[in-house]
């Protein structure tokens, strides 16, 4: 006994200090992510004399809504309307199609399936950038630079594959078992997809839905290729209008990059577990 008294006594110390470094890892790695933030919202609300101070602050002496009311002017709520258009849009047909698709991958058995999968996920080895010059000169081809559809349909190409995977791992975490008892009561096999795996694949649905918003809504590359109008300019292509060619005005920058922000921490503070539920997952499952 005295034995094994010493020996959990001696690790006590050890979980203590193992938990002890564990925690300062954490608390470092949250500085490093919000203090970034931290410090974009602070220069929102400081004063032009308050930008560039020694040492530097993170608190304004002199706050002001100057800036963040300067942001609120009519390109920025049309460079809003845009994103909020192009994204939902993108989300809607993203998940219509990723359902279908992910449900046959982890259900069916047809030839070259697993090929077929594979295909789909090493297309996001690609990076965005090598689909740039081949996606607008198709655009520019069919007469759609500047408009909706074009945005929407080079958003499907990176946002349907990853939705796919996303999907097709959690279908496959539902038990067969619930779609053969559906079927026994008479359900087809849409009919059991539709009344039983649709409705507990609800949080994986909600989780992909959300990724595919947060992608949609902060991507830049092909917003800033296929729109030349400002009329057309989502979110982050219009704020680089803040971004002068010889003087930039910091303040109105990091207020409108902060108002950006608000509606994606909104929107994932309030599906949050459904979007780690459904990453998990599909990373896990798939």
């Amino acid at each position: 006994m005295s034995v094994q008294g010493s020996a959990v006594r001696a690790a006590r110390p050890r979980a203590s200090v193992n938990s002890l470094v564990s925690s300062l890892l954490v608390l470092l790695l949250v500085a490093f992510f919000i203090l970034p933030f931290s410090w974009m919202v602070s220069m929102g609300f400081k004063q032009p004399d308050e930008w560039f101070v020694t040492p530097p602050r993170l608190i304004p002496q002199h706050p002001t809504l100057a800036n963040y009311l300067g942001a609120l002017d009519p390109a920025f709520l049309r460079y809003a309307f845009n994103s909020v258009l192009v994204s939902s849009v993108t989300t809607a047909i993203t998940i219509i199609c990723a359902l279908f698709s992910a449900y046959a991958f982890s259900r069916l058995a047809f030839p070259g399936r697993r090929q077929l999968f594979t295909l789909i996920i090493l297309t996001q080895l690609l990076p965005l950038v090598v689909l740039i010059i081949p996606i607008y000169r198709f655009f520019a081809e069919q007469g759609l630079i500047n408009t909706y559809l074009a945005l929407i349909v080079a958003y499907l190409t990176f946002t349907v594959p990853v939705a796919v995977w996303l999907l097709r791992g959690f279908f496959a975490s539902i038990p067969v078992d619930l779609e053969e008892a559906a079927k026994i009561d008479g359900c087809t096999q849409m009919g059991a997809f539709l009344r039983v795996v649709l409705p507990l694949s609800a949080p994986g649905i909600a989780g992909t839905a959300t990724y595919v918003f947060f992608s949609t809504w902060q991507e830049l590359l092909f917003a800033l290729s296929l729109t030349t109008s400002q009329d057309m300019r989502t979110l982050p292509v219009g704020i680089l209008g803040y971004i002068g060619e010889h003087e930039t005005n910091w303040g109105l920058l990091m207020a409108a990059s902060t108002l950006i922000c608000i509606p994606v921490f909104g929107l994932f503070l309030f599906l949050q577990r459904q979007f780690v539920a459904g990453l998990v997952a599909g990373g896990v499952k798939g």
